[in-house]
């Protein structure tokens, strides 16, 4: 429940006028909520809130609890025609599922009681399923204040833990923090702790998003900063550099969509969108800072183990050379190529057509390196470098894995290859560790690392 200082939005003055507006919005409103679309699928932007669509596009609706019911569902048809993949709710205790979560959406919130129904997360049917859910309290005042009807202080908050059809997985908390009034005390800080906890248990999941009305403004002394960030929770504000009124609550900035797991997850764009609540609604668009878990392979040798668990970086990379065709590029780098069978492939791959380019941080090059400098100049299509001096700086400074390597083809990378032993027989004998990536983010960073050496 918000503050309650007058209202910036114009007033209708005639009770007739106030009439009209309000069957007028009412009808377009329902119609709207009738008339839209099911949910558009993964990369379709109709509909969208962002001229650049992002890959998770969140919202928070503070929809006033006693708004009518025309214009409560067309407030719910203004956020869902953006298309978003979650939504959180606020003061929607006594408003039905089918009408927060249509069809295209599922809806989660406990239905004990007022209070517990009145925070819900929707999410899109289309593009997220369920995997765990719950409910908590975030504070526990009971009794009611002067003048008013509830128990202001007792608020809960609901949570999902959602996964796509790539693996990724995130949660979302809908929350409401009670507000200050003088007849209870102040339950901020107390409810953002326990908020706070939540975040902790959820992001071992993956990143968490928390959207809710918590009464306070941005710019306030009262704003928690402290608790929020020892709960790694950054408001969109913060990441974004900017910020802008939620409402009719003069000019206050009291709604929020909080992100932990900026590095799995980063918000890119925000702004307001007003509705016919007392509450803007305020979207957010976040986009994933590293591939879905289907497009990154994590293997590893084992030394103790039989032949092929013993070669199993080893294969990891030969097969990757022997995917390659004719026009492909592979770009390898590493140390000595001192294991033969990496060796012949790479020279097979040179000679069947595919642009090698082998750079090697060997200060002399080795009796196999040597071999393949021989059949790169013979071709004159492939190439065998040395990195020292500045390259050799520059692949420290980059973070580049012991043995990279990248193919290409059709003008594009393909798969990424990254291992933390050089090409010798340390590979066999202890345990290596390799990182496979098919994703465009990965990809892309292997270029970058790549283009730093050059």
């Amino acid at each position: 429940m918000p503050p309650a200082p007058p209202s910036s939005r114009p007033r209708v003055k005639s009770a007739a006028a106030r009439l009209t507006a309000c069957v007028a919005a009412a009808a377009t409103g329902l119609a709207a909520l009738l008339a839209a679309p099911s949910p558009a699928s993964a990369g379709e932007t109709e509909g969208a809130p962002f001229a650049t669509p992002s890959a998770v596009v969140a919202i928070q609706a503070n929809i006033k609890s006693d708004l009518s019911t025309e214009r409560f569902r067309a407030d719910v048809a203004d956020v869902l025609a953006m298309r978003p993949d979650v939504v959180t709710y606020n003061e929607v205790p006594l408003r039905y599922d089918d009408v927060l979560a249509p069809e295209g959406y599922d809806v989660y919130r406990k239905m004990k009681n007022r209070y517990t129904k009145a925070t819900a997360v929707a999410w899109r049917s289309d593009r997220w399923t369920a995997v765990d859910q719950g409910t908590i309290r975030v504070s526990n005042y009971r009794k009611v204040p002067r003048n008013r009807n509830i128990m202001l202080g007792l608020r809960f908050a609901n949570w999902v833990t959602l996964q796509d059809a790539d693996g990724r997985t995130m949660s979302v908390v809908a929350a409401h923090v009670a507000p200050l009034d003088r007849n209870m005390p102040d339950l901020l800080r107390p409810s953002v702790r326990r908020i706070g906890g939540l975040v902790e248990q959820l992001s071992a999941s993956g990143p968490v998003l928390v959207g809710g009305d918590f009464n306070v403004h941005y710019k306030s002394g009262r704003y928690p900063r402290d608790l929020l960030t020892e709960a790694g929770m950054v408001p969109t504000y913060d990441t974004l550099d900017s910020f802008f009124a939620t409402g009719d609550h003069q000019g206050a900035t009291i709604d929020y969509l909080f992100n932990r797991g900026a590095d799995l997850l980063g918000a890119t764009q925000h702004k307001p969108v007003e509705l016919r609540s007392d509450h803007d609604a305020v979207v957010g668009g976040f986009d994933w800072t590293t591939d879905s878990p289907e497009d990154t392979q994590r293997l590893a040798s084992d030394p103790a183990g039989d032949a092929a668990e013993k070669r199993r970086a080893i294969s990891a990379i030969t097969e990757a050379v022997v995917a390659t065709e004719p026009g492909d590029r592979l770009d390898v780098v590493g140390t000595g190529l001192a294991i033969r069978v990496v060796f012949r492939k790479l020279r097979s791959a040179m000679k069947r057509g595919v642009e090698v380019r082998y750079l090697t941080r060997s200060p002399e090059l080795t009796r196999r390196e040597r071999g393949l400098t021989r059949v790169a100049a013979e071709l004159g299509t492939s190439s065998v470098e040395q990195c020292t001096g500045d390259c050799l700086r520059a692949w420290r400074k980059s973070g580049m894995s012991r043995t990279f390597v990248l193919r290409s083809g059709g003008g594009r990378a393909v798969q990424r290859i990254d291992a933390n032993r050089i090409l010798t027989s340390v590979m066999l004998q202890e345990r290596t560790r390799v990182v496979v990536r098919t994703g465009e983010i990965g990809l892309a960073e292997g270029e970058e690392l790549l283009a730093q050496l050059r």
